[in-house]
């Protein structure tokens, strides 16, 4: 058989350290075993749990002067002090905090001067005028690195109440249009509890949601009072639409946006800060929300730290920065390390404090924090009232189709014809418009969200079939030429009809001597509820005969071949022929025949029976 090993004495310097270490414990907890590790010692104690956090913090800064770090646990009924020598850690000097500020500042006042620039619309020439940067400072670099800095030095100065210590916040420079990835601390000890752990927590965030606030506030009333209104043409991506959050729309209850204007970058500053806010939040890894959920749960903030990696994942299918801003948390680390005393659990008026930065990430966090406004051409083309009417050929009928641009650019838009029966011209003007205005294509460029209402005119051809006939308009957007299936049209449907006439000839069957004249009277009856305006003409006359045409008598002046004879609706007018027959006329029955047109169709012709003698 094989004795188990004894472990290796303690040297003599390494034996009287751990003493040393025991005596700085036994100040507070009586010490009844001790068990020393290869880079730590453990030390068994009796504790008095009504005392336990008082005396653990004495005892943490009792060790601190001499280099020493104590965690206590409790493990299958006994609690264990495991007490550590502190790391040798050199710290980055104060320069570099001041060099990060300055490169920061830097950074954030060029992305002020850039986005005063695009809101103001300063011209290029003055972008970095004293005037421009000067305000691109005040209204953003400023505002924004107060509710950032605030932040951090809401943590620095809780950790200094709770005696651990922390470097000056470091700055960190980006691109516009922040010109910064916010802001840091380092702690320079491990946190002594769950109290300080929450303190320290949620200092940061409450600090600098407390700057925001009345920052949003500014911001808005400084929205209102620019009124710079959202340009009618921004360009290829020239804008971003940002969500507020809860908290942000509580605040516009108070100082409403009076019209649909772009938002002040104070404004923009304050957004910035609530989204920092709720980012901070988020209750996972080294977060601030990451400090708050250990101090509240303890070793099941585990959990809440994974739901919300797979909740970032998840919501990263809408907007995939939370993809990344999981990973960032997977690498720094998903678990968040227990305090020195995990023991003592928080008091009630804690976990309510823990309980409010939660509300607080509900009302501040959005999640979908910015979109680009996608450049939109849509417009409508819509019939104002009836798109069918009744025509007669070489009629005209105006019909009204309403046009407006549904997009956030302006549109150059066309009006043309898109289909129409052979012999119908089709043109367009705005109904304001006079007559003259009247064009077969019709280009107009409307503003956003504007419209107006255009008047169609529609000519029938003269030889026009009865029946239905239709005339499709269309409207075509230059910026979507390219895709003949966004054209927006209307159909147009006419039903075309003839006058319903009849005609009586009054002296059918005259008898007129060679070398002489007669007149026949002609009725023409008109049915329709309109007026219609005919013209006649004589042809076809047999030899030796002639005739004109007359409405009195035969000796009115003007008369000849041709008339021109309107005949009220439902009712008749007459009108004369006056025959005149020449001495070398042949013998027998002849007839004159007379045509009847409407709007150049011809509609009847009628024959007037003749006997020369």
């Amino acid at each position: 058989m094989q004795s188990a090993m004894a472990p290796p004495p303690t040297p003599p310097e390494a034996a009287k350290e751990i003493e040393f270490v025991k005596g700085l414990v036994a100040r507070h907890f009586p010490v009844y075993d001790v068990r020393v590790n290869y880079d730590a010692v453990q030390f068994f104690c009796r504790v008095d749990e009504s005392t336990l956090e008082d005396q653990f913090e004495r005892l943490r800064e009792d060790m601190a002067p001499h280099g020493y770090i104590p965690m206590i646990t409790y493990d299958k009924g006994e609690h264990v002090i495991l007490v550590a020598k502190k790391p040798p850690t050199k710290y980055r000097s104060i320069y570099v905090n001041m060099v990060m500020l300055v490169i920061t500042f830097l950074a954030m006042m060029f992305a002020g001067i850039l986005g005063w620039s695009s809101y103001a619309d300063v011209p290029s020439d003055q972008m970095f005028s004293a005037d421009t940067i000067l305000t691109g400072i005040v209204v953003f670099t400023l505002p924004l690195m107060a509710i950032l800095g605030v932040h951090e030095l809401g943590h620095f100065f809780m950790a200094r109440k709770r005696k651990v210590a922390a470097s000056l916040p470091f700055f960190i420079p980006s691109i516009p249009p922040l010109g910064t990835f916010g802001a840091f601390i380092s702690l320079r000890d491990p946190i002594p509890n769950r109290k300080s752990l929450l303190e320290i927590g949620i200092a940061g965030p409450l600090a600098g949601l407390a700057v925001a606030i009345p920052i949003g506030i500014a911001g808005l009333m400084l929205t209102n009072m620019e009124a710079r209104p959202v340009p009618e043409d921004f360009g290829e991506g020239g804008l971003v639409r940002v969500s507020f959050p809860m908290i942000y729309l509580w605040l516009e209850n108070l100082v409403p946006i009076q019209g649909d204007y772009l938002l002040h970058p104070t404004a923009f500053a304050a957004w910035v800060g609530f989204l920092v806010t709720a980012l901070n939040l988020l209750p996972a890894g080294q977060l601030d929300g990451g400090h708050i959920a250990r101090a509240l749960l303890g070793q099941n903030a585990k959990y809440a730290s994974w739901v919300t990696i797979a909740a970032l994942v998840g919501i990263s299918m809408f907007y995939w920065s939370w993809m990344l801003f999981a990973i960032l948390i997977l690498f720094l680390g998903a678990r968040h390390p227990p305090p020195l005393n995990d023991i003592n659990k928080l008091d009630m008026k804690r976990k309510g404090l823990g309980i409010f930065a939660f509300v607080v990430l509900i009302i501040a966090f959005v999640p979908v924090p910015m979109t680009p406004v996608d450049v939109d051409h849509s417009f409508v083309l819509s019939p104002v009232d009836a798109t069918n009417a009744t025509i007669e050929p070489g009629d005209v009928v105006v019909l009204s189709l309403y046009l407006e641009n549904l997009g956030n650019m302006k549109n150059n838009l066309t009006l043309d014809t898109s289909t129409a029966p052979y012999g119908w011209n089709v043109t367009f003007k705005q109904n304001w418009e006079n007559d003259t205005a009247y064009s077969d294509a019709y280009a107009i460029r409307l503003n956003s969200t504007v419209n107006v209402t255009v008047d169609v005119r529609i000519a029938s051809s003269t030889e026009a079939p009865e029946g239905v006939s239709s005339v499709t308009v269309k409207a075509v957007s230059e910026a979507l030429a390219d895709d003949p299936s966004l054209d927006q049209k209307v159909t147009l449907t006419f039903n075309v009809t003839y006058p319903n006439l009849t005609f009586w000839v009054q002296d059918d069957g005259l008898s007129i001597p060679a070398g002489s004249e007669g007149a026949a009277t002609v009725q023409v009856n008109n049915s329709r509820l309109a007026d219609a305006n005919l013209t006649l003409h004589v042809r076809d006359l047999p030899a030796y005969v002639g005739a004109v045409l007359f409405l009195e008598s035969p000796s009115e002046e003007g008369i000849s071949g041709q008339m021109n004879l309107s005949v009220p609706a439902q009712g008749n007018e007459t009108f004369g022929v006056q025959i005149l027959v020449w001495s070398s006329a042949e013998p027998g029955e002849k007839s004159v025949l007379v045509d009847v047109f409407f709007s150049d169709a011809l509609m009847a012709t009628v024959e007037i029976i003749l006997t020369v003698t």
